[in-house]
């Protein structure tokens, strides 16, 4: 018999996660995990290759109660592998004490626009988890890379994408000033 998979909201999540064990979240994004940040102590089984590595998660499962999947809006791939994940179980008919598999609701970019902290590191599996150290009293990781660029965009989820344009320097000889001038794919006018 197939368990059943439940959502969980990301406060929910972060009241369960602090200082238990036994709850393990995981994240299914593919690439856009690399160049955003993750919530810390997550493990990473990327979606495209997750059927052929359930025998792993079941193996880093192991001894966890608790499984919460998400990916960047918990809508598609969050809960296509907590599914395909909760009939392997079922299937393989393995004890892995798994009682609990959940959904995180709004996926990552929820938990991000909700002001709970994530992570930075490149670490993988991610290992922190000092929670003393976050402004929220939740998950947070010690180990940070360099800093990152500077990005344009006020909107998180979309830092990555938008990179900071600088306008390129009026020529010496005589321009137009209103003329318009290609900066790395945007257009933006020159300096008068």
């Amino acid at each position: 018999m197939a368990r059943s998979v439940s959502y969980v909201s990301a406060a929910k999540l972060v009241s369960m996660a602090r200082g238990n064990p036994r709850v393990a979240i995981i994240d299914v994004r593919d690439d856009e995990r690399s160049y955003q940040a993750h919530i810390a102590g997550s493990h990473h089984f990327a979606s495209g290759s997750f059927a052929a590595r359930m025998p792993e998660l079941a193996r880093v499962a192991s001894g966890k109660d608790t499984l919460v999947f998400h990916c960047a809006l918990s809508q598609v791939r969050g809960p296509t592998c907590a599914r395909m994940f909760s009939d392997y179980l079922s299937e393989t008919k393995e004890d892995s004490g798994i009682k609990n598999i959940m959904v995180l609701e709004r996926g990552f970019n929820g938990w991000e626009v909700s002001g709970q902290p994530v992570c930075r590191c490149t670490d993988a599996p991610c290992k922190g988890t000092e929670a003393a150290s976050t402004p929220h009293g939740g998950i947070s990781c010690s180990r940070r890379p360099p800093q990152r660029p500077v990005f344009s965009s006020p909107i998180p989820s979309l830092r990555p994408l938008v990179p900071l344009c600088r306008p390129r320097r009026p020529a010496k000889k005589s321009v137009d000033p209103c003329a318009i001038s290609p900066c790395k794919g945007t257009l933006e006018r020159q300096q008068h």
